[in-house]
């Protein structure tokens, strides 16, 4: 099971599935992800408090750790580029604090490569990724 973190918030109970080479048995040991929009105070002619506001692009991120044995069977399916592998979908599914399911989703791709050794030898890599799009609350 995954630690989950949406826009700064952490659940326990949740579930991280990666749709990518035809498999979605990876081992996610954590997943973080938020979106952030760019607005920007309009002014009225001799006003000085904002009389509106616009907003401008869309930011969203994307932080996933994998174990090795993952990111091995990832590197292996892709002929060793994971730089290489076109965007895929990663669905979330956790409980809220209210007991309601939610459901996520995150269009993303690996923009690194590499290896992480932790204190306790577990060989694992958390990867900045990609993101073009993130649907939250996806009705299924």
């Amino acid at each position: 099971m995954a630690v989950i973190s949406r826009g700064g918030k952490t659940f326990d109970n949740g579930d991280v599935q990666i749709a990518m080479l035809g498999s979605i048995d990876y081992e996610v040991t954590k997943i973080s992800y938020e979106t952030e929009q760019d607005h920007t105070a309009n002014y009225a002619l001799g006003s000085n408090e904002p009389s509106s506001y616009s907003m401008g692009k869309k930011k969203h991120k994307c932080t996933l750790g994998l174990r090795l044995r993952s990111i091995s069977e990832i590197e292996k399916a892709a002929g060793g580029n994971l730089l290489a592998i076109k965007p895929f979908n990663i669905v979330v599914t956790f409980v809220d604090e209210e007991n309601e399911i939610i459901v996520d989703v995150i269009k993303c791709k690996f923009q690194s490569q590499g290896r992480e050794v932790g204190d306790d030898d577990d060989i694992k890599r958390e990867f900045e990724m990609f993101v073009t799009k993130i649907d939250y609350n996806v009705v299924r």
